[in-house]
This record gives structure tokens, sequence and C-alpha cells, in this order.
């Protein structure tokens, strides 16, 4: 789990985000801590949330992956020419990966043992080529998709 620190700070940026006007709502997406487009993903057995990340523009992104899960897990951006991953690393670490990105889609899953195939998936949009899609969450969990 997420250490305080790690929580206070997803607090503080999603309140300056969304004292800019950036938050997009109606989705059932949640804003997510972007500092220096950083994009901080959690990878659990087998998931990883948020599953869908929905950026405005490229550039220089840093996926900081926490594997919260009780298995050793990785992190891997494939699409638009880039195939690039972090080590694998064991429950309770961290890792990070910077990727150039541009607009496009570009896949996101847990490359161990088949991980992908057990539902640790997800995508990363840029330049507003996701459109309309998922539904509201109403349960109380967040929604997984996160606008920058």
């Amino acid at each position: 789990m997420r250490s305080l620190t790690a929580t206070l700070l997803l607090v503080a940026a999603a309140l300056a985000l969304s004292a800019c006007g950036s938050d997009e709502g109606g989705d059932g997406a949640t804003q997510a801590a972007v500092s220096a487009q950083t994009i901080e993903i959690s990878g659990t057995d087998f998931a990883l949330e948020p599953a869908t990340v929905d950026l405005e523009q490229g550039g220089s992104y840093t996926f900081v992956f926490t594997n919260d899960g009780g298995t050793e897990h990785a992190l891997k951006i494939e699409g638009q020419g880039i195939e690039e991953e972090t080590e694998t690393i064991p429950p309770g670490e961290t890792v990070e990966l910077t990727v150039e990105l541009q607009a496009g889609e570009y896949e996101m899953y847990c490359p161990v043992d088949g991980h992908r195939g057990f539902g640790m998936e997800g995508s990363v949009v840029l330049g507003g080529a996701a459109g309309g899609g998922g539904g509201t969450t109403t349960d109380g969990e967040d929604g997984g998709g996160y606008n920058y």
C-alpha cells in the first residue's frame, strides 16, 4: 500500500490540477498526480491502476511504477515505434520508466509470466484520440482513467 506521504502528494497534485481547470470529469475518471509529467501506476495481482491514462500532448513522461501486489511485476509501454520496460521488481518496490511519447495510442502492461493475460494491462492515449467511451463509476472506487 502507498505510504501516507505518497497519498498526500497525490491529493496536493489533484488539488493543483483542479485549480488549473484541467478537470474534464463526467466519465468517472479521476485526476492523477502530475508533476513534471510524472504518471504514477500501481500494479497489483492482477491489474494496473489506472488502467487508462489520457494525456493532452506529446513529450517526455516518467511512469513511476509501484508493485502493490504479492508477486514480482514490471511495466512495459509499447506502440508508435516505442517498446520500453522496467526491470522486474518485488512486492513493495518502485521503479521509474521515462519515455518520449507522441500523439497516438500505446499499450501498457506487465510483461512478467503471462500477467497481461490475467488482466494486468491498460492503455496510454495522447492527443485526445480517446472519445466518449467508459461509463461512470458510482461504487466509490476510482474510475481508473486519468486525464493529464
